[in-house]
């Protein structure tokens, strides 16, 4: 099957980064469920079999630890065990049961609805703040000036990191994340030395702020945290630490590669843009579109739990799945023309899988789609021309993540 494909095996090679639609393409439709033998793992491509994946808990995990464990050595564990430590409590590498327990503590303490409009007028002014700042007519990079961050900024507040500190916690959550982007540029054991180095650091600081939310409690996720309770059950110390980090990672990683992307999808499809600025009702089906067209997340992982067949490929104990979420969103079988850009088309968070399905959809999300449509209409209102500055874009070399090294545009 690999020499009728005649595919790049190689997940960072070039066109695999610069165009995952077309390269995911390809194996969607001629190897959905593709052995790939430089990752050593599987790549699922079609939306039925990435969406049955997600949903099937009795088969495939979203336990990393145990993968984790199973292939470090004794001195890589111990070398990492404050890393390793904070891991083993993020929501997103925990299966059920302590799945459930946890995601139903963190969910009383963030992203309610009540909670997501008080926080619309913050955002709202973060927006404009940041939006103020540049100046008309001159090339400007929206990436590091609005897009990144915008996202870094309110997940921080919300969380309640003191401004001041705000520099310091973006890099310690850019060195936590490090390991997970399977990124080029940098060597392997670098990466695992900072991520621990962050892990500690981070973590003695984010305890003595906890300890201090108890004995002054504030408005913001971090007392949220602390004071949230279900069933007479409360996250322990290490949980609330472990899952602040989290939040800093997806909250700012996931929007800032919706909004560049999202940006650059409107630029490219300038009808849409002007429909969309003189339309703000197709603000939150416009965040929808740009989240299946080109999502912020290309991939996720899963691990097989037993010996299983997965539409007809024989698949082992403990091998991984890359679930393809960007091919899955381009897929025909689910969406009419799907390479189309339309904000017009209806699409439901319910269709698309930009954020996965089943209990691991991003608790997040509610916020991500907030800051989408006060970014958008803010933007688009503020500056009735937008040009980009260059046709020549580059995208950070990660599996993972689908993230714009920059965005040159003129605002005018």
């Amino acid at each position: 099957m690999v020499q009728t494909l005649n595919i790049n095996e190689d997940l960072l090679c070039p066109e695999a980064i610069a165009d995952p639609y077309t390269y995911f393409g390809r194996l969607r439709a001629l190897d959905p469920i593709h052995w790939n033998p430089l990752w050593q793992g599987w790549i699922v491509t079609r939306h039925q079999d990435v969406t049955a994946v997600l949903l099937d808990q009795a088969r495939f995990s979203s336990n990393r630890m145990g993968y984790l464990d199973a292939h470090a050595s004794r001195e890589k564990r111990q070398a990492l065990d404050a890393y390793f430590a904070m891991l083993s409590r993020w929501l997103v590498f925990i299966d059920a049961p302590d799945h459930t327990r946890l995601r139903m503590l963190m969910q009383r303490a963030s992203f309610t609805p009540r909670q997501l409009l008080a926080w619309r007028p913050r955002i709202q002014a973060i927006v404009e703040t940041l939006l103020e700042q540049i100046e008309p007519g001159k090339p400007v990079d929206l990436v590091q000036t609005f897009a990144f961050p915008l996202p870094v900024l309110v997940v921080s507040e919300l969380l309640g990191f003191p401004a001041a500190d705000r520099e310091q916690v973006r890099q310690w959550t850019a060195d936590v994340a490090l390991p997970f982007f399977l990124a080029l540029g940098m060597d392997a054991r670098e990466k695992w030395a900072r991520a621990e180095q962050a892990a500690r650091a981070f973590g003695d600081y984010a305890r003595a702020l906890l300890r201090e939310r108890k004995q002054h409690p504030r408005d913001d996720l971090l007392t949220a945290m602390v004071q949230a309770e279900h069933a007479g059950d409360f996250l322990n110390e290490d949980e609330v630490v472990a899952n602040a980090v989290l939040l800093m990672i997806a909250g700012h990683e996931t929007t800032s590669n919706l909004l560049a992307n999202g940006v650059l999808a409107l630029l490219r499809h300038p009808q849409q843009m002007e429909l969309l600025r003189q339309d703000a009702t197709l603000l939150g089906p416009a965040v929808e579109e740009c989240l299946r067209y080109d999502p912020p997340v290309t991939a996720t992982v899963r691990w097989a739990k037993v010996d299983l067949e997965l539409e007809g490929q024989q698949m082992q104990a403990g091998q991984k799945l890359l679930l393809v979420l960007a091919a899955a969103n381009r897929d025909p079988a689910q969406f009419a023309d799907p390479d189309r850009f339309d904000i017009t088309r209806g699409v439901t968070p319910q269709q698309h899988v930009a954020f996965a399905v089943g209990m691991h959809y991003c608790l997040g999300a509610p916020l991500a789609r907030l800051e989408g449509v006060v970014a958008f209409g803010t933007l688009l209102q503020r500056f009735r021309r937008i040009q980009l500055a260059t046709e020549t874009l580059t995208y950070k070399p990660m599996v993972i993540a689908r993230a714009l090294q920059s965005l040159p545009v003129v605002l005018t």
